[in-house]
C-alpha cells in the first residue's frame, strides 16, 4: 500500500510504500524544517492512502 503525508505547515509531501520509511522521512522533515518532534502515531494518523502510479 502506498501512503502519502503532506505537511500542514509547508509544501513538503512524501509518498512511500514502506510505512517505516515514510515515518522516518516525516520525522526528519519536522525536526529539520520546523524544529519539532513528531510521534510515530501522529504520522500514522496524518497519512493517506495514495494511488499507485504506473511507470511509463
Amino acid at each position: 500500500m502506498v501512503r502519502q503525508f503532506s505537511c500542514g505547515d509547508c509544501a513538503f509531501m512524501v509518498r512511500s510504500d514502506d510505512d517505516d520509511e515514510l515515518i522516518e522521512f516525516v520525522k526528519q522533515h519536522a525536526d529539520d524544517a520546523h524544529g519539532r518532534r513528531v510521534a510515530d502515531d501522529d504520522v500514522r494518523a496524518g497519512w493517506e492512502d495514495a494511488p499507485m502510479e504506473a511507470d511509463d
